[in-house]
């Protein structure tokens, strides 16, 4: 059987396994990513996290699951399962919190990989089924491939309207973009310059990280409807 987590030890001791753990900071924002943290989601994080500590769990868990864990913050999508797993914020479910644990441990993080084996071996037979149909539907939108392809569509596309092309300076004129992420105010083609290096950035990263070894990585050649396919068929091979 899953653990008593309405005994006030067990739960203080799962929360401070996160909050003190020394690689949990490192899970905040994904690993593939060609940027920080802007600074709206790092507001975000000490938001949700201050409202988890004064008791506001149902809050929290709201920004947790769809303002944080959209966006490959593994720590989020770790909370979200461990509010499922409590009950606090949310109705409690045990098998949907352990979808939400295989979702963050997916880097191998040891913390995470400890409390997503401890759950999984507490589920029943039909439990671990619901699970494993959970955790696929989660991981076509929240794992880290999926989240950087995301990325990847979006760049694409917003290079693709603005000029038409993706070389920069391409029909991008005398505009001036504010630059949400370095709160700057820059020209057009610088903007959409650093865009384009970014997506090349994010793609040699998607190579890297889904063992594309035959990918191309030119992001003027890139065939954006053949690599969503392949990024599709790999995340459905994922285990665990």
């Amino acid at each position: 059987m899953v653990a008593d987590l309405s005994r006030p030890n067990t739960l203080i001791w799962i929360a401070v396994l996160i909050f003190t753990s020394a690689t949990a900071n490192a899970q905040r924002s994904s690993a593939l990513s060609a940027d920080l943290p802007d600074s709206r989601t790092m507001a975000l994080q000490n938001k949700v996290d201050r409202l988890f500590g004064a008791g506001n769990f149902e809050r929290a868990f709201f920004l947790y699951r769809y303002d944080l864990a959209p966006l490959g913050d593994k720590y989020a999508q770790y909370m979200v399962g461990f509010l499922y797993l409590s009950g606090m914020g949310v109705e409690k479910d045990s098998t949907i919190a352990s979808a939400w644990y295989r979702l963050a441990a997916e880097r191998g993080t040891p913390e995470f990989v400890a409390v997503r084996d401890r759950l999984l071996r507490d589920l029943n037979d039909e439990q671990r089924r619901r699970s494993d149909d959970y955790y696929r539907e989660l991981r076509l939108e929240y794992c880290d491939l999926a989240v950087l392809m995301s990325s990847i569509r979006r760049s694409i596309e917003e290079l693709d309207a603005r000029t038409g092309s993706r070389v920069p300076g391409a029909n991008s004129g005398p505009l001036t973009v504010i630059d949400v992420q370095r709160g700057t105010v820059v020209s057009g083609e610088e903007y959409y310059g650093m865009q384009r290096k970014r997506l090349e950035l994010r793609v040699k990263l998607l190579q890297e990280a889904g063992d594309f070894h035959d990918m191309e990585t030119d992001p003027d050649k890139i065939n954006l409807r053949e690599l969503e396919r392949r990024v599709q068929e790999r995340i459905a091979q994922l285990n665990q």
